[in-house]
């Protein structure tokens, strides 16, 4: 009995602070707080904007919905181009600096631990202070780093502005998240926006390493330009974003009822409660972590993602022995076959409908909208995922046409956005009031493991077949499997017993 009563009391929380606020019992920000207390301050704070929709994001024009969007979605491939643009010019690299291929790799993998590390700090503070000026600061940093990348005296000052660069950069993968959250929120549509910002995570990828041995290779451009380039664009980003409206509910309702001579008790309470971002820096600094180590689903999600996420880095590296050594390509041929992905994630995003209508039919089952229904379709899809993997790595020793592996990685870019935009999605529907904070939990560890495991390919390559490596990280995959089908059935138990995840 005692074990329920606390179960009742941290699902009750937010919404007697809905009902003290309605009672005109509003919270002072600035008031002294007991331990915990400024937390707790603020999560019933932002708990009040669902109660307070007249004006929320959600309720603008679709066209100026998803014009927002594919902005930020497009941010999100300029920042995620550079990780694999960097994987083509290794050699280079090598040739001007010397090192070995771990060492050039570390300039890889910490721009990866960079895009995990910002997340930590940016997530959260967007989740009170507003994403608009988040996303111009860090862009601006990000091409202001780019041109000690693209300036290094020597290979330990490019690995550290690389971590840098991914630091600021990781805005446009952590907050677009929280962006999308903000305009979509759980709607049975939502599914479509968010493919988008899966699409762009990995078309980014994608290009990089043809886009990045192009420039390279040209006489009039070089090294050097792969990052100047991103000095240029990024600039322009954070211009443009200048212009771009706020979408945190909570600050865009507030200043739609500021100017209203009639303000609701409840959206009085929601202008007069303002955070002031100083005064909650505790929030920003803990709240990420606190989700990470607390919340089961999401630490485990992004344990599991990240795992999925490095296998996809693994992938990467096996690409060049598969197709120029085994099969014999050119190096700009087998730089190509990266295009693959992109054919199997514009696939992925036409497919979104499918799991929409199922999403919906579930809705109308269960009278409202359950987040385990993100995962309806992935109990199928799921499957392709180690299937892709032992695919592409038993026809990849040249004995076969190089088009098996070409088709086993178009697969893989199909099964794996698909099941990421199911994690995506099932977090921001669990976490609405801090999703930015909520996907940053999710890849602190995705992108840790991801970059661990780019030099865990290196190792395997050299040492194993690329049949055998293939197929080894092909049978370890079989383990997500039985993850998503673990979250489906008892992931709304896990949700009852969190004082954070929202209940349905």
């Amino acid at each position: 009995m005692a074990f329920e009563k606390d179960d009742q009391e941290k699902n009750s929380s937010p919404s007697d602070a809905t009902a003290d606020y309605e009672k005109g019992a509003a919270i002072d920000p600035a008031a002294p707080l007991s331990a915990g207390g400024a937390d707790d301050n603020t999560l019933a704070i932002l708990e009040l904007v669902k109660a307070n929709d007249a004006h929320h994001p959600m309720h603008w024009p679709t066209w100026q919905r998803w014009a927002i969007i594919s902005v930020y979605c497009l941010l999100q491939v300029f920042i995620t181009i550079t990780s694999t643009s960097y994987i083509g010019v290794e050699y280079l690299i090598q040739e001007k600096w010397g090192g070995s291929t771990q060492v050039v790799t570390l300039g890889q993998s910490l721009f990866i631990v960079g895009t995990a590390v910002g997340p930590a700090f940016m997530g959260p503070l967007s989740d009170i202070g507003g994403r608009k000026w988040v996303y111009v600061a860090s862009i601006t940093c990000y091409a202001i780093l780019n041109f000690g990348t693209a300036y290094a005296r020597n290979l330990p000052m490019l690995i550290i502005f690389m971590f840098l660069a991914g630091t600021a950069g990781s805005t446009g993968l952590s907050n677009v998240a929280g962006t999308i959250a903000d305009l979509f929120g759980d709607v049975d549509g939502a599914g479509q926006a968010m493919a988008l910002f899966v699409v762009s995570a990995n078309v980014g990828p994608s290009l990089g390493s043809p886009v990045g041995g192009w420039i390279a290779d040209n006489p009039h451009l070089g090294l050097k330009w792969i990052f100047l380039i991103n000095v240029i664009i990024g600039f322009g980003f954070a211009v443009i974003m200048c212009f771009i409206p706020e979408t945190l509910p909570r600050l865009v309702i507030a200043k739609a009822v500021s100017k209203q001579e009639s303000v609701a008790a409840e959206e009085a309470v929601i202008l007069k409660s303002k955070v002031n971002v100083w005064k909650e820096l505790r929030f920003v600094s803990t709240m990420t972590f606190r989700i990470m180590l607390t919340e089961p689903v999401v630490l485990f999600l992004g344990l599991f993602n990240g795992l999925a996420y490095g296998l996809i880095f693994l992938y990467l590296d096996g690409v060049y022995d598969v197709f120029v050594l085994n099969n014999g390509l050119t190096t700009i041929s087998a730089d190509l076959t990266y295009l693959n992905f992109a054919v199997g994630v514009v696939v992925m995003f036409a497919f979104v409908p499918v799991q929409t209508w199922f999403y919906t039919r579930d809705h109308k089952k269960h009278g409202h909208n359950r987040p385990e229904a993100r995962f309806i379709v992935s109990l199928v899809t799921v499957w392709l995922f180690p299937a892709s993997l032992l695919w592409f790595g038993f026809t990849s020793n040249g004995k076969t046409s190089y088009w098996s592996p070409v088709v086993a990685g178009a697969v893989l870019g199909f099964a794996d956005p698909l099941l990421w935009l199911s994690m995506l999605n099932y977090i921001t529907d669990s976490y609405p009031n801090v999703a930015a904070s909520a996907i940053a939990a999710f890849l602190i560890p995705s992108f840790i493991i991801a970059a661990a495991l780019a030099h865990l390919g290196i190792l395997m390559f050299e040492n194993m077949s690329t049949t055998w490596a293939m197929a080894t990280i092909g049978f370890i995959s079989f383990g997500i499997c039985a993850l998503i089908y673990f979250i489906y059935f008892f992931g709304a138990k896990i949700r009852a017993r969190s004082s954070l995840a929202r209940t349905f």
